[in-house]
């Protein structure tokens, strides 16, 4: 299909039910600005409401850079890159969740844009692999290895399967605010934000990410790595750090606006209250502004 008819699927006709995340587990090998990329974040600034997720790639061994493939080359859109799994999920000799999966597509950019922009587990991800004409194949009695299928289900490894848990994740934080949980936590009819845009809950979800410890080469050892750089950009999701809820996360969230905009030339000044209640003892400020911006000519941005 064309670029604006896969993105709008879930949009027509929905009658306040609409689609609001599209998840992408594929992409190319093209690391510069492509017409599809454009197109991408064309229909994120003319849907405001939108937010769209792309798998990074999966060419990244050997500290490969440049191998962030379009339409993961977008500019509004999140990329997606791999860490590992916890320890009970992965079958190798792998570091563990606080390392990057050493195939996890590299920045930046051919225009030298950082990517990937988030990370999440992509190894060993446990996923449905039904069979329809069976009944019961979705209980088997034991995990299966990676890259295999028992039953109903099948364990694989990739930015593909990171993309879906982080596209999860942002459907939580929408939801966070559509059923007035902010700022209180609890669940409040009179604080509902019914129409949240998608560089919100972008903004939440890599406000709260966590830096990465290293690329994990198994026998060729660890790629030492940097917050903000090529191969973790803004670290891996944590949904502890992002959303407010009382005695049970680890953040106290201040949305200062959303949909506001500064006309060139122009400044706006934002006062902040540090609230260091409920057991708040961070000591930093994390503030994030995330844009959406008109798609440009493709090969430039």
């Amino acid at each position: 299909p064309l670029d604006f008819q896969l993105l709008a699927v879930g949009r027509q006709n929905c009658q306040g039910n609409c689609a609001h995340i599209h998840s992408a587990s594929w992409g190319s090998e093209l690391n510069f600005y492509t017409t599809q990329a454009r197109n991408f974040d064309q229909f994120m600034y003319d849907n405001d409401d939108f937010l769209i997720l792309i798998a990074a790639g999966n060419s990244g061994h050997g500290d490969a850079p440049n191998t962030v493939g379009s339409p993961a080359t977008g500019k509004n859109i999140i990329a997606v890159g791999a860490h590992h799994n916890t320890d009970t999920s992965r079958t190798d000799r792998g570091l563990g969740p606080s390392y990057i999966a050493d195939f996890s597509s590299r920045g930046p950019t051919s225009d030298g844009r950082t990517k990937p922009d988030l990370m999440a587990p992509g190894k060993a991800v446990l996923s449905a692999g039904a069979l329809p004409d069976q009944v019961g194949e979705c209980d088997p009695d034991s995990r299966p290895g990676a890259n295999s299928k028992k039953d109903g289900v099948l364990s694989l490894q990739g930015t593909s399967m990171a993309t879906p848990v982080v596209s999860g994740t942002a459907a939580i934080i929408r939801q966070y605010f559509e059923q007035g949980y902010y700022p209180t936590g609890m669940k409040n009819e009179t604080n509902i934000y019914d129409n949240p845009s998608g560089a919100l809950i972008k903004a939440v979800l890599m406000n709260g990410a966590q830096f990465l410890k290293g690329v994990d080469n198994g026998s060729n050892g660890v790629t030492e790595i940097k917050p903000y750089d090529n191969n973790q950009n803004f670290g891996r999701l944590a949904l502890q750090h992002s959303l407010y809820l009382p005695g049970k996360t680890d953040v106290q969230l201040n949305v200062l606006s959303d949909r506001k905009t500064v006309e060139d030339q122009r400044s706006r000044k934002e006062v902040i209250k540090i609230d260091k209640s409920d057991g708040c003892a961070y000591e930093k400020l994390s503030v994030t502004l995330i844009w959406v911006e008109p798609g440009s000519s493709p090969g430039c941005t």
